[in-house]
């Protein structure tokens, strides 16, 4: 059975029982329309992040862009030569086709040969498998490659592993019209700073088609390599407080049904910062009565328990954070935002009692992240030497391919390390990945994941057609429309309690 649309074909439908599986499925179409590149770039995202490689996502959507869009470029070569008689294998003919065929074909308000495209048998399938030790995306066109072109390719693929700078390439890339120019170049080029091998992308030709393949370990790095760098990173977390001790302290009364709220605002009052959070929050937007709240018992009987807990938690990150990692400020801003949206979330899909965990999960949601970003030169040098990849200028995603593992999960384990609830650890360890999350958890990893895209969404490093749609049926967000009416409610609602919180 497969899923019928206007511009492609997946096969077998539910391709995301087929991710969880490890079974073969395809998507198929003639022609790259937009929402054929979303239905693709969306499938990719969770083929990756169901092997924890999800940082790989933006370097293998690319490199499968320019592989397509070769891809589909031959096919409708093909076409165009065929609709002006001329021989594509007769080398007076080709020269002449090729002297027209971009500016006849790729004309923005004539869609003569693309619409030509869409009803011919030339097409174009992208094939997901899994081995024990490889996930493997191969692109196929119908149209067998010239072996002039073939030829080509492989030259330009084995050059790019070797190139050190794009500026090496123009000289090798004089004409592009092949379908192999300076774009495979650069695409290739990212999945050899990625640590990724020459072996990784195959280009052949068999039985009529053309075939592409990219082969991506599922691990980046051998057991022992893995083994090595986990115990430098857990010396790292070794390294990393506790939480305050007075916090803990606090936290101990809350937990105690025989505590009282003079008890508990007594000790908070030890704590001048912390008794000054929980006043500014008292009188904040989200905690109206209509009065000021002046003293520390009306604050805390005004927040409640729950809500005392939750700051608790915060305000113990906030300063670990805060002494040993300041200069993510920025981040830690981020995080406050997507903590509120998460909350809010919560509150709005009428699961109000999942609001404070919500809360403390979109809060630390990123924390691994920033434990990344933040490990010593020495220690990056060490793990880069275990994982064979040298010379490297870091960013996040090349730290979690040397690591062999995500910030997600690395902030699961730091979070485990300070004994926080279970719900609040699997939130934190499967917000990029929802649907892998336990069932009995998987309601408050969606509504951390909803915060996180619109974050992402709000930085334009998301679109809507990328979301899973498992997470945003789960939450009955039907269209785009609703997506972004609950995104302006939470932005407008943020932004009051930010001007609250400031005045």
């Amino acid at each position: 059975m497969a899923e019928g649309n206007r511009n492609y074909v997946i096969s077998p439908e539910n391709y995301r029982q087929c991710i969880e599986s490890g079974s073969e499925f395809y998507i198929q179409f003639n022609s790259w329309q937009n929402r054929t590149e979303a239905a693709v770039t969306r499938i990719i995202y969770r083929f990756l992040e169901k092997y924890d490689i999800h940082y790989l996502r933006e370097t293998v959507v690319n490199i499968m862009k320019e592989l397509v869009n070769n891809a589909v470029k031959a096919n409708l070569k093909r076409l165009y030569f065929g609709m002006k008689n001329l021989d594509i294998h007769t080398t007076e003919d080709y020269r002449i086709g090729m002297e027209s065929f971009k500016a006849e074909t790729y004309q923005p308000d004539d869609t003569t040969y693309i619409d030509q495209l869409e009803k011919s048998d030339l097409h174009v399938r992208i094939v997901f498998t899994t081995s024990e030790s490889h996930i493997r995306i191969a692109i196929t066109n119908n149209s067998p490659i010239l072996e002039v072109e073939l030829a080509k390719i492989q030259s330009r693929v084995k050059k790019a592993f070797k190139y050190t700078d794009i500026a090496e390439a123009f000289d090798d890339v004089l004409d592009d019209s092949e379908g192999a120019g300076l774009g495979l170049i650069m695409a290739i080029m990212l999945l050899k700073n990625s640590g990724l091998t020459q072996e990784t992308l195959q280009v052949s030709r068999e039985e009529g088609a053309t075939t592409a393949t990219i082969s991506i370990p599922k691990s980046l790095t051998n057991i022992e390599s893995q083994r090595r760098i986990a115990e430098e990173i857990v010396k790292e977390i070794a390294e990393i407080p506790s939480i305050p001790e007075n916090i803990q302290s606090i936290q101990r009364l809350c937990d105690n049904p025989e505590s009282t709220i003079k008890e508990i605002s007594e000790s908070i009052a030890h704590d001048p910062a912390l008794t000054a959070s929980i006043l500014k929050l008292a009188n904040s937007a989200g905690y109206l009565t209509g009065r000021k709240i002046e003293t520390l018992t009306d604050a805390v009987k005004n927040i409640g328990i729950k809500g005392i807990n939750t700051l608790l938690v915060a305000t113990g990150v906030h300063r670990i954070l805060d002494s040993r990692y300041k200069r993510y400020e920025k981040l830690w801003k981020e995080s406050n935002r997507r903590a509120f949206y998460s909350q809010k979330i919560a509150i709005q899909m009428k699961r109000a009692k999942l609001g404070d965990f919500a809360y403390l999960a979109g809060l630390l949601a990123d924390i691994g992240f920033i434990i990344i970003l933040s490990l010593k030169a020495d220690i990056w040098k060490r793990i880069q030497e275990i994982a064979g990849i040298k010379g490297i200028n870091p960013s996040v995603p090349l730290e979690e391919i040397s690591l062999g593992i995500s910030h997600s999960s690395l902030g699961a384990m730091i979070c485990a390390k300070w004994n926080f609830n279970e719900a609040l650890i699997k939130a934190i360890e499967y917000h990029h990945r929802p649907y892998m999350s336990p069932e009995e958890h998987r309601e408050l990893v969606n509504i951390v994941y909803l915060a996180n895209c619109y974050i992402d969404f709000e930085n334009g490093k998301m679109r809507y057609e990328l979301i899973h749609e498992d997470a945003l049926q789960y939450f009955s967000i039907t269209d785009k429309q609703r997506f972004i009416s609950l995104h302006e409610l939470l932005r407008e609602s943020y932004e009051q309690k930010m001007k609250a919180i400031n005045t």
